[in-house]
């Protein structure tokens, strides 16, 4: 099992009932774990159920007391802390460095495509002007008058252009 401990739903106060502290860890987005048929939670969880009772004991409705706990938890989570800056900034100067390193060899490796691209392009030549191949103009066969009387009468396929 784990070294984790847990504290059980209907141990946290005696005021409330269990469906009423489920009801709780679903407003605050707690998620009891089911061990036996018993829900348990942390003790961090379970002093967050605590403090609910106590505001919903002075008269708060529930959906407003979460409201007011989850304030309380966003403020004190945005303090920043001395010992964790320290580490934060090195980290993010450690970051810069790698992204910084990562564009110097994006830019290297730009340029050698650039290179490479060049390299495999064909030669720029000028474009040179093809003449379309076109047949020959028919030319009419060139008889005197007697002629084209006669091959009209005899053989008028003679007459014909080529």
């Amino acid at each position: 099992m784990s070294d984790e401990i847990l504290i059980r739903l209907d141990e946290i106060t005696e005021k409330a009932s269990v469906p009423q502290l489920k009801y709780w860890c679903k407003l605050l987005d707690i998620s009891p774990k089911v061990i036996s048929r018993a829900g348990h939670v942390s003790p961090k969880d379970a002093e967050k159920l605590r403090k609910m009772a106590d505001l919903i004991n002075a008269g708060i409705r529930p959906r407003d007391a979460a409201n007011t706990l989850a304030d309380e938890l966003m403020i004190k989570s945005s303090e920043p802390r001395n010992e964790d800056t320290a580490a934060l900034h090195s980290r993010i100067e450690s970051l810069e460095k790698a992204v910084m390193l990562l564009v110097q060899t994006v830019n290297n490796q730009s340029k050698k495509l650039e290179a490479i691209q060049l390299r495999l392009e064909p030669p720029k030549v000028d474009p040179v002007s093809v003449r379309v191949w076109e047949p020959a103009p028919k030319k009419a066969p060139q008889y005197s008058f007697l002629q084209k009387v006669w091959y009209e009468l005899m053989d008028p396929v003679r007459l014909r252009a080529y």
